[in-house]
Formats: C-alpha cells, structure tokens, sequence
C-alpha cells in the first residue's frame, strides 16, 4: 500500500483551494471544499455532473434543508450556489439530493422529492448552460404520481430521441419509472418496474447509462436489514429489460418484473449461510453476509462493472459497531460475473442503519479504478474476516484502488490521512474523455437527519 502523506495533504484540510497533491505522475490532483455545507444519499444519479464549459454542477442537501447545486469552475476555484428547493420542497434528510442530467442544449434539468413524504417529485430547468445562481433556474414544477415516492436517478437516451427515463421509488414502495419525451417538460403516468412485498419490501437498484441505448442496474431482494440480501443484474435497451447474457426477461411495455414470483436479472452475489467448501472463499460469498449496491460503470468493450458491499452483525462483538462491512468489485465477462472480495469497509456509520458503510465508487472514465471510504485499520488485510480493527478514533478515510487484473488485486493509495473528521460517500463523476473528478462530503454525520458536513472534491489537472 502506497500512501500520500505530505504538508499538501495537511493544507487543503486548512485552505483547501490551495492544495494540489500529485496522485501519479500523469493525473495530478487538487483537493478542494465545492460546498461549505452538504450530504447526500447514493441512491440518487447523477449527483455531479460535468456542464459544457467543463465546471462541475455538484447537488447536495443542505443542513437547513434546502436542497442545492454549486457550479464548481475547475480552472478559477470559483464557486456559485443555487437553492432548488422552493414551496414544500424542503426537509432535513439526505435522501432530497437531486438528479442532475444534462438536456441536448446544455442546460440542465433536476428532479428531487422529499424522503417518501409526498405523492409528487419536484423539478427544475436551467435557464441557463452555466447556472450559476437562484435566478438562472426556470420554476419548480411538480410532478403527482399518485403514490408517496422518493428518489431520482434520471437518464437521457440519446438513441432513443432523447427519451427521459426517471427510475424511482414509488408504487407499493418498489422500483418505479416515470418517462419524457419532450425533455423533461412534462412526464409519463408511473410505472411499476419491480413488484416485491405488499407496500414496505423495497429493493435496492443502483444505475447507469450509456447515455446513448443502455440503462444497466444493480439490485437487491429488499432492505439488508430486512432481508438476506442476494443483488441481480438487468440492463434496459431497444424496448425491453435483459439479463445479462442478452436474453429478454420483460419488454418495458410488460412491466413489472415478478420478483417474488421469480423473475430476476442475473445473480451477482448469491445469499448463503453455507460454509465454504473446497477452493471455495469470501470472493465467492460470506457466510451470512447481507448484499447491498453501490456503483455501476462500463469497460471499454461496454460490459458492465459493479460495486457493491456485503454485511455481517456481531462479528468482533454482541453490539451494532462489531458488525462488518466488505466491499466488492465485479465484472461481467461476457459469458459470467467475476466478482472479488477487495477491502474492508470497517463498521457501519450508526446503530440504527448497520449496513451504511462509508461508501465506494468506480471511475466511469477508468472502470479499472475505484475508490472507497473505510475506517478499517487494515483495510485490504483480506485474509481476515473477523479481525477487523478500525482506526484510532474510528475516522473514515479515503482510497484509490486500481486494478491491472480484472478486479483479483488493486494498488492502493491513501488519498486523505492527515483528515480529522469523516470523509464519506465517494462518487466518480462522468466525464468522457476528460479528466476525473471524484466528490464526497467530509464532517459529523450521526444519521440522515442529522450532519454537519461539507462537499469536497479533488479534480485531475
């Protein structure tokens, strides 16, 4: 393990627009604050993304409960915020950050809804390529669906005449889809994607998009708390929902997937309480290990790669912070998913929801690389499941893992040692051809309701 442990890496702690930590020779970085006050959930995308000019539109909820943006300009440090929320759109809750997606004239739009609190979703466009303030968004709009809802992950297909798909969580509780096509100016009845349970079961999807015919995902059976989780695949393209081998398992007109009648994608991680046999081990499964998702991004034949974790409680002890996160990395080969155990995560954030981790995110310029946020000790010790000790004072630092061999090994590098608070939720944020950037929010986070947090960044030169 290589580690960044430089007077740089203590500066941009105390001025952060000032610091600049080379990562490697070829990609140097700056780490700097885009927001002095914000968190987010990972169950909504995209929460960055690049605007035309190059800056960073970064969506973050505020701990007075407004949700917003700020246009971070990579080249200046300049920094302007913009307030989303208007009339009943406010709420002390990170799971209120927004959707981001960029419309064919470089404006933007954002959709954001309070946490299962209302029968509608909210939504704004950019008057503006360059939003840089309150009055460069056009109105709040509302949206009823009819049902309580939460959630945003919005996806512009250029293949399909710029069709709008906006994955929820809406009718009995489950995966949702809203549609546009009109670019966000008006929106499509819901409609339920996947069924499970009678009204709180509610699987966990991470997406992504190839922007031009694919919507790929990740999902679990439900809540990890809730359930032993297993996490599938599917992927969305010419009208229909895939497994990953191709094989058509719905048309979106045939929706929803029967979950608990037994429609599925594609295993990922399968739940097992067995113990390993012969040649079998941890990157295969944990005994008793719950899954839950975390990322998804393409390899350059577009296949897809996945992160996700896996928990168990009462590892190191009877109590909720003995229990232990591991993180995962997987590839589908075209034929199979390889899937490798790579790091420790340490314990969960708090006691009432034991399987937030600190977080992971893949590169989607270089799905060869991740990066995690533990509070492990020896986070990539992997020949230890249950001797996991955590760091003095339990701190969540940052990682950058890359792999040359399809996920088997990574090369790390401590991004954030001389931190003294938490830095958490990493998130990559597409960029094709360009640089990386990769944001996350720092500070005091007791629960969903309750942060006091800041947004950072570190950018490639």
């Amino acid at each position: 393990m290589r580690r960044v442990q430089n007077a740089c890496t203590l500066l941009f702690l105390l001025l952060p627009t000032a610091c600049s930590t080379p990562q490697t020779a070829q990609h140097p970085t700056r780490i700097v604050e885009i927001a002095p006050n914000g968190a987010w959930t990972w169950f909504n995308d995209e929460r960055a993304i690049r605007l035309e000019n190059g800056n960073l539109l970064v969506g973050y909820v505020r701990d007075d409960g407004r949700i917003a943006v700020t246009n971070y300009d990579p080249a200046t440090g300049e920094r302007h915020e913009s307030i989303l929320s208007g009339e009943g759109a406010i709420e002390f809750d990170d799971h209120d950050n927004p959707s981001l997606t960029l419309l064919p004239d470089g404006r933007v739009l954002a959709i954001y809804s309070r946490h299962h609190k209302d029968t509608h979703f909210f939504w704004r466009i950019s008057r503006t390529p360059d939003p840089r303030g309150d009055a460069d968004w056009g109105e709040q709009r509302v949206k009823e669906v009819g049902v309580r809802n939460t959630y945003a992950n919005t996806f512009r297909l250029t293949g399909e005449g710029n069709r709008i798909f906006n994955f929820q969580r809406a009718i009995n509780f489950n995966p949702t889809i809203t549609l546009s096509d009109d670019l966000g100016e008006s929106w499509s009845d819901p409609i339920h994607f996947i069924t499970a349970g009678t009204g709180r079961q509610r699987p966990y999807p991470r997406y992504a998009s190839n922007g031009v015919d694919r919507i790929d995902l990740i999902y679990t059976d439900a809540h990890p708390r809730d359930h032993n989780n297993s996490i599938y695949h599917l992927y969305y393209q010419d009208g229909a929902f895939h497994l990953s081998d191709g094989k058509v398992l719905r048309t979106l007109d045939q929706l929803p997937i029967a979950h608990d009648a037994g429609e599925r994608g594609t295993i990922v991680y399968q739940y097992s309480e067995e113990a390993w046999g012969p040649g079998e081990g941890p990157d295969d499964w944990i005994p008793g290990g719950r899954g839950w998702t975390w990322d998804v991004a393409y390899d350059s034949e577009g296949r897809p790669v996945v992160a996700f974790q896996v928990r168990r409680g009462e590892v190191t002890g009877d109590g909720w912070e003995d229990a232990r996160i591991y993180y995962y990395y997987a590839r589908w080969n075209g034929s199979e998913w390889e899937k490798h155990f790579i790091a420790h995560a340490g314990r969960p954030l708090y006691d009432r929801e034991q399987d937030y981790g600190g977080g992971m995110t893949i590169d989607p310029q270089n799905p060869n690389v991740v990066y995690i946020s533990t509070n492990a000790a020896r986070p990539f010790d992997l020949e230890q499941l249950d001797d996991v000790p955590l760091n003095p004072g339990d701190r969540y630092t940052l990682y950058r893992g890359e792999t040359r061999d399809g996920g088997r090994t990574f090369q790390w590098t401590e991004l954030t040692p001389e931190a003294t608070d938490d830095q958490l939720r990493p998130h990559a944020v597409q960029n094709p051809g360009g640089p990386t950037a990769v944001v996350w929010f720092a500070g005091q986070y007791e629960a969903y309701t309750e942060f006091r947090t800041r947004v950072m960044g570190m950018v490639e030169e």
